[in-house]
């Protein structure tokens, strides 16, 4: 775990030269899916290899349930796929790692740093590699770290040994919406080994995270409106030009939440997230108070994905509000197709930098910190050792952030499949192994304070999960 070495990093290169080499593209399409167990973190691998239309060739490897559900997303709106706004939200919602392949002058200067410092040098037409990892909501960022190095370079060398049995006959891999994928993984006593496996284990789609309106007085306001003959539809996509938050490193794409009356496609509703870290508890909620300024509760809501129904569904249950799902809203998917429409004509894709108010993420920090130096004024950390005391600061201030950003969970909303995923598979990358061998007494320490606090309702099986994954 940690940075990529120049070991892995060689290795890496090797590997994605030889799969270009190979091509195996020229015989496998992309809605074919197989399966690389990675043994070091216990995740599964979906791959999938690009190219067959001759125009962007690549492997991607979609990461576990969620990277999996970004993978079958476009497959599950093929009838969508046609407008731009669709297709970016597939792209943006991607939770993997990829190799592409790409002509030299759409390289960045940290791709060509690399390649030059392990010695490459690449300048003909789709032949320098480059490897990117895919965050949703998130811009394609280089690889930080050396389990993705790892890992993609094992997909890589099991892609060409599958691609090779397909090409020979041996094997067919099956494709997105078959009953069964093929699955590579590796023991110590016979190595790598293939099966098939019931693809029914991996299709059940997870229900997304519903946004809880917390508001009974601006509920039971709306509620007594007088409901109208208005039936409005509801969408979320992603602007197309990546932007980026001053002082922060990574860029991220703007997510766009909006309602249109159904009959003319009149905007009535507008919500544009302007941090990397989504807090949509705000959107609902100015939603509401736009129902109570304007005196207007409508007969019903449609939404045109999953994510948005699960928006919109608390609120609409408590101001008796009709709500209902439909990919095809069509006034929805007009306004959002012109708005992305012009943005990409008046704007190029360079990321643009942007500046904000305090984002939450500042007041997560805030949060870690004040309570930090509440117990030592307390002297409640006495208990503690002293590396303990010195790290607690930082450890709690990463875990607060990790479970948030990566996560996308305030403390009230921990839970225990969310704190074992950070605690098994984002503390070890973040945190120094002196730094990480004090997370188990600090981390349990934290969580039992707000625990008592009430500030987490469930914090004794959250201890359970940290004290057994630590």
């Amino acid at each position: 775990m940690g940075i990529a070495t120049n070991v892995e990093l060689h290795k890496l290169y090797e590997a994605a030269i030889a799969f270009r080499k190979l091509q195996p593209w020229k015989w496998m399409y992309a809605s074919q899916v197989f399966i690389i167990h990675d043994d070091e973190r216990d995740i599964d691998g979906f791959c999938s290899i690009m190219g067959m239309m001759g125009e962007h060739f690549s492997l991607s490897v979609y990461l576990g349930e969620a990277g999996y559900q970004s993978y079958r997303y476009l497959y599950d709106k093929a009838s969508l796929a046609y407008m731009d706004h669709i297709f970016m939200k597939a792209e943006v919602k991607k939770n993997c790692l990829t190799v592409s392949f790409e002509n030299p002058e759409t390289l960045t200067e940290h791709d060509d740093e690399q390649a030059m410092f392990l010695g490459y040098q690449f300048k003909g037409k789709n032949e320098c590699p480059r490897f990117r990892y895919h965050h949703p909501g998130i811009y394609s960022w280089y690889l930080t770290d050396g389990w993705q190095c790892r890992f993609l370079t094992k997909a890589l060398e099991q892609a060409m040994i599958i691609a090779r049995l397909e090409l020979t006959k041996d094997l067919q891999v099956p494709e997105i919406y078959d009953s069964k994928y093929y699955l590579r993984y590796y023991t110590e006593e016979k190595g790598w080994e293939g099966t098939f496996v019931d693809a029914t284990l991996y299709k059940k789609a997870p229900t997304p995270k519903k946004t809880i309106f917390q508001n009974d007085l601006l509920a039971y306001r709306v509620k007594k409106l007088p409901k109208l003959l208005i039936t409005l539809e509801a969408i979320q996509f992603y602007l197309p030009n990546p932007v980026v938050e001053v002082g922060s490193g990574q860029p991220f794409f703007m997510l766009v939440t909006a309602l249109v009356d159904s009959e003319e496609g009149q905007l009535f509703y507008l919500d544009v997230q302007e941090t990397a870290a989504l807090y949509l508890t705000d959107t609902v909620t100015e939603l509401a108070k736009q129902f109570l300024e304007l005196k207007i509760r409508p007969c019903e809501i449609i939404a045109e994905d999953e994510d948005t129904y699960a928006l919109l569904e608390d609120v609409c249950k408590q101001i008796d509000v009709k709500l209902s799902i439909d990919y095809h809203t069509a006034r929805a998917h007009e306004f959002a197709e012109y708005i992305f429409e012009e943005l990409q004509n008046a704007s190029s894709n360079t990321v643009k930098v942007i500046e904000s108010e305090q984002s939450d993420i500042d007041k997560l920090i805030m949060f870690a910190d004040q309570i930090t130096d509440t117990l030592q004024i307390q002297q409640a950390l006495d208990d503690l050792s002293e590396q303990a005391k010195e790290q607690y600061k930082l450890i709690t201030q990463t875990f607060v952030l990790a479970m948030y950003t990566i996560r996308d969970q305030i403390p009230s909303e921990w839970t225990g499949d969310a704190v074992k995923d950070i605690c098994l598979n984002v503390l070890p990358e973040q945190l120094e192994k002196d730094v990480l061998a004090q997370c188990k007494p600090v981390l349990s320490h934290f969580v039992t304070v707000l625990g008592e606090d009430e500030i987490i309702p469930n914090y004794r099986s959250l201890l359970l999960v940290i004290n057994n994954c630590l």
